[in-house]
């Protein structure tokens, strides 16, 4: 549920007044009912449950020129949420659930790079961490009479995850320290293309 939240919270944030079809649209547009298990039809019921519990306020009439439709901003502590989520997504490695990290990729342009450098840092170490933990986790298992031969598998798939994304964190850790992309506080390094102009507005600064 944190990932669809983050991913609802910030999508809004972007095109905020924004009605439930555009948001539908793009987050489509990202693929995210493949790698964060989102039903498209529940898009419309997860924006409906972040106003019910305060984090988006709902604008009945116009919204970008569509009158009579519902659009979505998000409230103080729906702004407070967002940041919360995405940092949390960010600075904890959860080698079940790598949907966390790819929303937090979608939004850490809403971060300073000296925060994003220290995160991944840490990121780095968790995940240096868990490797030299997996052996003696395998072991117990082998070790165990009561636990199926096959469990172990279990484990090697993890780790497996584990390294490929210690590897690629390093990476886009050295890529980011060089000065790639854009942060919040940077001037942007990528323009909307014309076409997307009429949905895409200024990216908000995070909060000082």
């Amino acid at each position: 549920m944190s990932t669809t939240r983050l991913l609802l919270l910030g999508v809004v944030r972007i095109f905020q007044p924004a009605y439930g079809y555009q948001l539908r649209r793009e987050l489509l547009t990202w693929n995210v009912q493949e790698w964060a298990n989102i039903n498209p039809g529940s898009i419309y019921t997860g924006l409906r449950t972040l106003a019910k519990h305060g984090l988006l306020l709902e604008l009945e009439g116009d919204a970008g020129n569509k009158p009579g439709r519902t659009s979505y901003k998000l409230t103080v502590d729906g702004e407070a949420e967002y940041f919360t989520l995405l940092r949390k997504s960010l600075w904890n490695v959860d080698g079940f659930r790598p949907d966390q990290m790819q929303a937090a990729l979608s939004f850490l342009w809403s971060l300073r790079r000296d925060e994003v450098l220290a995160a991944l840092e840490s990121r780095i170490v968790q995940l240096e961490q868990l490797a030299k933990a997996e052996p003696f986790a395998e072991r117990q298992v082998e070790e165990d009479p009561g636990t199926p031969n096959h469990v172990v598998e279990m484990f090697r798939i993890t780790t497996a995850r584990d390294r490929g994304e210690l590897e690629w964190t390093r990476s886009f850790h050295d890529r980011v320290a060089a000065g790639a992309y854009s942060f919040a506080g940077e001037p942007p390094d990528w323009t909307p293309t014309p076409a997307m102009l009429e949905d895409w507005q200024t990216i908000p600064e995070p909060p000082s």
